[in-house]
């Protein structure tokens, strides 16, 4: 950090020895952290955090999904490989043409934990109005009001969705275990209130919860004395869930066989290795990238110096994105002007690096000799490297004359003011997540309605409703380009690209069917062979 510090203030034109200077002795695997190795029976997986800590899904965010979906189930699977839908609580289902409405018939005899009874299509319309209240906080309660109309039970085992706008990709996107919307026992929580359900969830999924301390350890156990479920065999009887924010603890974990997943800095990978620990990608699972405050329509803050497109394209111009990529990320990024990654948006032209221009964008709107602001950033998983990017990415900045002072925060306090409208003066390092479909994306960070937008007017809107009345895959696909062209014409934020997440993964681990939308399926871990 030193030398970064020195390039840095000495305004190094170089800007790879600038990041090299940065990553100078940032990596030191610690020894093993005492604790004894995995049980045979048992899988432990290290986060990075968990998130909320809690247990229904329209009470935390998306960061809970590893540990949530071992508990409970979805309407829908995709396929690890294809990414298709495939059968799981809904047997079978069908879009009408135009792509408003969905049926779906769901798989009789599935029972909840703990003789809660058999879960019904009155338990699926239940998780759907509770996700859709305006208490709930999960990340796609906003999208889900934007889109659904209503969710009815027409019998015992036939749900029937109305959609306020169409998308064809609604199955995929919506119902999935590509989200977080696992379907909840209505006559359990009703019963018990939201408090006790909390504490004790009730699932279908092939595991229960078995333990839980906060922000120590989570734990389930297969249910049926370790047979599992319809859908899942387990290979592991226990998975135990370990919170350990430190990523050079997790790798110390990991090389010292404590913990069988976990994931880990790009740095660490080399040096893990040669522990004999192997590395698999969540391939194009985030976008590291800037975000700006204070440009949704109707939530302007007409006070910041980016209001001024030519301010924002001054600010991408200005970082060498090839260099955090090859630095930061170690080649495992497709530099690209998205802010999550979209299949569309990886074919369209980046920013250049180019500092002449930046500072010429800056004096023709007005700041010839630059401007002072704040960049706040924390660390997440996927996103670890946040506070390395934010360190990069104000250097170059400074170089052009934009004073940036980096202030740390957590995730939690800035969702929080991003969510209740306070953050519309601020700059953020944020990560894109990918979603299982595009719309979805689309909704939550370009439509004016939702809370989580940090870009959004009346042409976002248009073109967003556009395609969502779309039917025709091959037209979509190209409106959805076009709206991606929009926003890096208009520098909607300082893009880096598409990234893979990367985790480390013990020798008694087989094989784990990741999404590549994010970490998910743990439950289906299967274990080596020997």
């Amino acid at each position: 950090m030193k030398n970064f510090l020195a390039a840095v203030s000495a305004c190094a034109t170089s800007a790879a020895a600038i990041i090299r200077g940065m990553l100078v002795g940032a990596v030191l695997l610690a020894a093993g952290c005492g604790a004894p190795p995995s049980p045979p029976d048992e899988l432990r997986v290290a986060m990075s955090t968990f998130s909320d800590g809690t247990f229904l899904p329209w009470n935390g965010s998306t960061g809970r999904k590893l540990y949530l979906d071992t508990i409970y189930e979805y309407l829908v699977y995709l396929d690890p490989e294809t990414l298709a839908p495939q059968p799981g609580l809904a047997e079978r289902w069908q879009m009408s043409p135009d792509g408003r409405e969905v049926t779906l018939w769901l798989r009789r005899g599935v029972a909840f934990h703990g003789g809660w009874g058999e879960m019904t299509a009155d338990d699926v319309a239940y998780t759907f109005n509770r996700m859709m209240d305006r208490t709930s906080i999960a990340g796609m309660a906003s999208t889900l009001r934007h889109i659904v109309d209503r969710v009815e039970a027409i019998d015992t085992y036939t749900v029937h969705i109305v959609l306020k706008e169409p998308d064809i990709e609604f199955v995929s996107g919506y119902l999935s275990n590509g989200v977080v919307v696992p379907i909840q026992s209505r006559r359990y929580i009703e019963s018990v209130g939201d408090a006790v359900a909390n504490e004790h969830p009730i699932g279908t999924g092939p595991f229960r919860l078995v333990g839980y301390r906060d922000d120590t350890f989570i734990e389930v156990e297969a249910i049926n004395e370790g047979a599992g479920n319809w859908r899942v065999k387990p290979d592991f009887k226990r998975i135990r869930f370990l919170s350990v924010p430190e990523e050079f603890t997790r790798a110390a974990m990991l090389k010292a066989g404590e913990v069988d997943l976990a994931p880990i800095n790009y740095d660490s990978i080399d040096a893990l290795a040669q522990a004999g620990v192997r590395t698999i990608f969540v391939k194009g699972n985030w976008a590291p990238v800037v975000r700006f405050g204070g440009l949704v329509q109707g939530r302007e803050d007409p006070s910041v110096p980016w209001k001024d497109k030519r301010v924002r394209q001054a600010l991408n111009y200005a970082v060498d994105k090839q260099a955090i990529v090859d630095y930061i990320l170690h080649g495992e990024a497709l530099i690209t002007p998205g802010d999550f990654p979209v299949r569309e948006w990886e074919t369209l032209q980046p920013y250049p690096y180019d500092p002449a221009k930046a500072r010429a964008l800056l004096r023709e709107a007005g700041y010839p000799n630059g401007f002072s602001m704040t960049l706040r950033t924390f660390t997440t998983a996927p996103g670890a490297e946040m506070p390395i990017m934010a360190e990069a990415v104000a250097s170059y900045w400074r170089a052009i004359g934009v004073r940036t002072t980096i202030v740390p925060t957590t995730w939690t306090a800035l969702r929080s003011a991003w969510s209740t409208g306070n953050a519309s003066n601020v700059a953020f390092t944020h990560r894109g997540l990918a979603f299982a479909g595009a719309l979805q994306g689309l909704i939550a960070s370009s439509h004016s309605s939702n809370l989580f937008a940090t870009f959004a007017n009346d042409k976002t809107d248009a073109m967003i409703s556009a395609i969502g009345a779309e039917t025709d895959p091959a037209r979509r696909a190209e409106l959805i380009r076009q709206l991606g062209q929009y926003e890096a014409d208009e520098a909607a934020s300082v893009f880096i690209g598409f990234a893979n997440e990367p985790y480390g993964v013990s020798p008694r681990v087989g094989h784990w069917p990741a999404l590549s939308q994010q970490g998910t399926n743990v439950e289906m871990t299967t274990r080596a062979t020997p």
